[in-house]
């Protein structure tokens, strides 16, 4: 064989080996399994937070493809029904009482934030000095009300009967304060506040009228049982729980660099809250009250 026809060859070899990865590369894009995961209106941090894990799980395999609901029943009938694979958008207490108001078994696969619970109050600056007799306002709704009873407990304005998971206002067995526990619509709790002393209000609620979370009164600690069933998860249907890439989703979302992005970025309304995450610094009774002294300045 000549020189000329051993280079020719080794020349072609050289060029099909080029052309194999590339190839590779574009099979490998076109073969990642496609997530639909259904979410609320996303906040600006919500879709940043987003786009870090669409990233993550590319590298695990999966695309992720974001479903936009503007309701809190939509999600979860839209993964019952098969629509999405998942959805991310509701803690624990909510998707037991779905769960069990449709006859469904979603399962949460993978927890994601938590929001601690906040008392605001446009006449107080201190729970102290909340008077005898006076009034807070709390939502209405199961969840976000025992919630809020949950966190005027912390606080020691009231007590709850012991046992009591899901408590109302008729589970109030005493208060120091004699306090009156007002019960509105959960989007009425912010304007309240120009009547009552006192009210727990949603995150929602105060970001979308410019206020500043750090302003409330009391901030009700994230580490502790009763909190738990508010951590925020992702969900998927009974019989995809354990498949790969729902397993790949929750991996992709729970990074340290997921967690310290949702730390930094969110003023103390949410905080990262799966076993591992970054901690982060939430605002305790006495710093939200000096925040609030130093903003007024």
């Amino acid at each position: 064989m000549s020189k000329k026809i051993i280079t020719s060859a080794v020349l072609a070899l050289a060029v099909a080996g080029a052309v194999i990865p590339a190839t590779s590369v574009v099979a490998s894009a076109k073969e990642l399994k496609t997530v639909k995961v259904g979410i609320n209106s996303p906040s600006k941090t919500d879709q940043a937070v987003w786009n870090i894990v669409k990233k993550n799980g590319e590298k695990r395999g999966i695309k992720i493809k974001l479903i936009t609901f503007t309701d809190f029943n939509q999600p979860n009938a839209a993964l019952k029904q098969g629509n999405i694979d998942a959805n991310a958008f509701q803690h624990y207490a909510f998707l037991s009482d779905w769960n069990k108001a449709h006859k469904a078994d979603l399962q949460p696969v993978g927890e994601t934030v938590l929001g601690p619970g906040r008392l605001y109050s446009d006449k107080y600056k201190s729970v102290k000095d909340i008077p005898d007799g006076g009034t807070i306002a709390v939502a209405n709704d199961p969840t976000n009300e025992a919630r809020a009873l949950f966190l005027l407990q912390a606080a020691g304005l009231i007590k709850i009967k012991a046992g009591v998971t899901s408590p109302t206002v008729r589970d109030i067995v005493s208060s120091s304060k004699n306090l009156h526990v007002k019960e509105l619509a959960a989007d009425q709790t912010l304007a309240s506040l120009n009547s009552v002393d006192a009210a727990v209000i949603s995150a929602t609620f105060v970001e979308a009228a410019g206020r500043n979370p750090n302003s409330a009164i009391y901030v009700w600690n994230a580490n502790n049982k009763q909190s738990y069933q508010w951590v925020n998860i992702i969900a998927a249907r009974h019989d995809d729980a354990k498949k790969w890439y729902i397993k790949a989703l929750v991996k992709s979302y729970q990074t340290k660099e997921v967690g310290q992005y949702i730390n930094d970025h969110n003023n103390g309304t949410e905080i990262a809250a799966w076993k591992g995450a970054p901690k982060a610094t939430v605002v305790t009774a006495d710093t939200a009250s000096d925040a609030s002294s130093a903003s007024s300045n």
